[in-house]
């Protein structure tokens, strides 16, 4: 398989939202059967693409790239070669570099208002490629948002399905009213979306999940749902309910807790252990 063929499938693969990991030789030592340069694709499900010429040795490249896949970790891993384990080879080593690589997370705010605009200016300090959909263009100024955020207007159930949000997606809604928020949802929980947080009332969110459940959404589903969406700041003002938002989002995507630091470090305990 070409080079160019890998590029396009890595390319492809992370536009979809999948993980991949590519391994690249970059040092022969001996007769090696493929030359520096040579790659192998390995995705999530098992399977890979381009080879290094021996069935052992695409399994035990492959293998160290799932690893590189589970903990998100790329390395420099070192393959001896017999003569019976790759075509062409009398004996030989690879040293190959194993680069594990994640789509650009994409956030989806669904609802261009007040919150919407104050989130979007947050999160584009935060390496997030940003959509802002809505049904109506009266209600967003392409002017108060950044040019590099993406304005989508439609309707909204629709648009979110054709955006085909995947497990690089965060899906966060912030319309203009109870009708519109419920359709965000249940279009949202019909996606693959990694996250889905909707903002509104403890009534407001009861309700919604009432007529969610009765229209056949699983249960299970519903409560992966964020909602009420944010962290305890006693936000108020849109810039507030921003933070919160965008402080949760960032607290899932490196698995921290959101405890307060100070209740994590007891640094007096250490200075007088120190000087006892």
């Amino acid at each position: 398989m070409s080079a160019s063929t890998i590029y396009n499938e890595i390319q492809a693969a992370l536009k979809s939202g999948e993980r991949v990991a590519v391994a690249t030789v970059v040092k022969t030592i001996g007769a090696a059967p493929c030359g520096v340069g040579t790659k192998m694709l390995a995705r999530p499900d098992g399977s890979t693409s381009g080879s290094f010429s021996g069935a052992k040795v695409d399994t035990q490249v492959a293998q160290a790239a799932m690893e590189a896949l589970r903990d998100g970790q790329s390395r420099l891993i070192h393959v001896h070669l017999d003569a019976d384990q790759a075509v062409g080879s009398c004996g030989a080593t690879l040293e190959l570099f194993i680069e594990a690589l994640h789509p650009e997370p994409r956030l989806i705010i669904v609802g261009a208002g007040y919150v919407a605009q104050a989130l979007s200016r947050l999160a584009l300090n935060l390496d997030f490629r940003i959509v802002v959909i809505d049904d109506r263009r009266d209600l967003a100024d392409p002017h108060v948002f950044s040019d590099k955020v993406q304005l989508t207007f439609g309707d909204i159930p629709q648009t979110m399905r054709e955006l085909e949000p995947d497990e690089a997606s965060w899906i966060v809604i912030v319309t203009r009213g109870h009708h519109l928020d419920k359709d965000a949802l249940r279009a949202a929980l019909e996606t693959r979306a990694r996250y889905v947080g909707m903002i509104g009332s403890p009534g407001k969110i009861k309700n919604i999940f009432r007529d969610l459940l009765k229209e056949g959404i699983a249960r299970e589903r519903i409560e992966q749902v964020h909602s009420p969406i944010g962290l305890d700041l006693g936000a108020e003002t849109p810039d507030e309910i921003a933070l919160s938002i965008a402080a949760e989002m960032v607290m899932l995507r490196n698995s921290a807790s959101g405890a307060p630091l100070k209740t994590m470090h007891h640094f007096l305990d250490e200075v007088e252990a120190i000087n006892a």
